[in-house]
């Protein structure tokens, strides 16, 4: 993973989307809905070492990859 580009993202789109996302999942972490918002905007696959941030992606459409 230490090889993977490294980007800013800097759309205001991203905080609107995360907001919704949030809301829809219902959940107070902001981290992880602006972690989805960018996955989303960006049509990036999400890898993530939480199971609970897998879970939302494939909820909410996202391409997620699960590391254990």
């Amino acid at each position: 993973m230490l090889n993977f580009p490294i980007r800013m993202i800097e759309r205001d789109s991203v905080y609107l989307r995360a907001f919704d996302i949030a809301r829809l999942l219902r959940t107070s972490k902001a981290y992880d809905a602006l972690y989805l918002g960018v996955a989303e905007i960006e049509d990036a696959e999400l890898l993530t070492v939480d199971r609970g941030m897998s879970d939302a992606a494939a909820q909410l459409g996202i391409p997620a990859t699960f590391v254990e």
